[in-house]
């Protein structure tokens, strides 16, 4: 836009004007009428010039402001759909008591394993020692280190899955309980029985899940601990198939 610089008009100088006949005088007049109105003019080419900017200006900011809002709209209409996905896709699991320890089954259900459903939800699947899937371990057929390594990668998996926190944390205290457990200075057995103890009674915590039966995995019991270390230590010496154990 070029530059408008309002001026005054041409003032005739005193000897001109005392000299100027009337003839002259007319044409001053004629001559400041018409730069006067020359000049009006282009002062109000120059305030439509300015408007006219003006709302161009506006116009532009307003679509900015209308794309951005409708990218923001789109955001987060993708992170909603984002997060049902994600919700769909997190395990259905039922709550437990955090207070209780008691178990109360005396079923043998202690096969476990990971999996999922037609709707692509993970979900833990568990059942009868004889039906194992035939290519998953039992706790307590695995190595101590093997147990370990299982546990931690265990561990990361359901995080990575979404877990609801209390969950992993409850899980997490119980892998670190059966790790730091007095029953390591048993060498060979002690491990063993710990290994047992984590194969029914993580099962078994599953099982009971969101049930009145639910309790808190990561309060190790020690009562159902010497159970199974009589059961081990008979089976051991006998030779026998091991004595039934009740929860109860």
């Amino acid at each position: 836009m070029p530059l408008y610089v309002p001026t005054s008009a041409p003032t005739p100088s005193k000897t001109f004007a005392r000299s100027s006949t009337p003839t002259t005088a007319i044409a001053i007049t004629k001559l400041t009428k018409s730069w006067t109105d020359n000049n009006d003019q282009l002062k109000q080419l120059w305030a439509a010039q300015v408007e006219t900017d003006r709302q161009i200006q506006a116009a532009e900011e307003a679509q900015r402001q209308l794309e951005a809002d409708q990218d923001a709209a789109e955001a987060a209409r993708v992170a909603e759909e984002e997060k049902l996905e994600a919700e769909k896709k997190k395990p259905k699991l039922g709550d437990f008591d955090v207070n209780n320890a008691r178990l109360s089954s005396n079923d043998d259900i202690s096969s476990l394993k990971l999996s999922r459903n037609d709707e692509n939800q993970l979900t833990v699947q568990s059942g009868p020692a004889s039906s194992t899937h035939k290519n998953m371990a039992r706790d307590e057929h695995l190595t101590w280190r093997q147990f370990s390594l299982g546990s931690n990668r265990y561990i990361k998996e359901i995080v990575r899955a979404g877990w609801p926190r209390v969950h992993v944390e409850a899980l997490t205290q119980f892998f670190y309980s059966l790790e730091q457990h007095d029953l390591h200075n048993i060498e060979g057995d002690g491990e063993n029985i710990l290994k047992i103890y984590a194969d029914r009674i993580r099962s078994e915590w599953f099982r009971t899940l969101g049930s009145s039966q639910s309790f808190n995995i990561a309060i190790i019991e020690e009562k159902i601990m010497s159970k199974i270390s009589d059961e081990y230590f008979t089976k051991k010496r006998s030779s026998q198939p091991p004595v039934e154990l009740s929860f109860r």
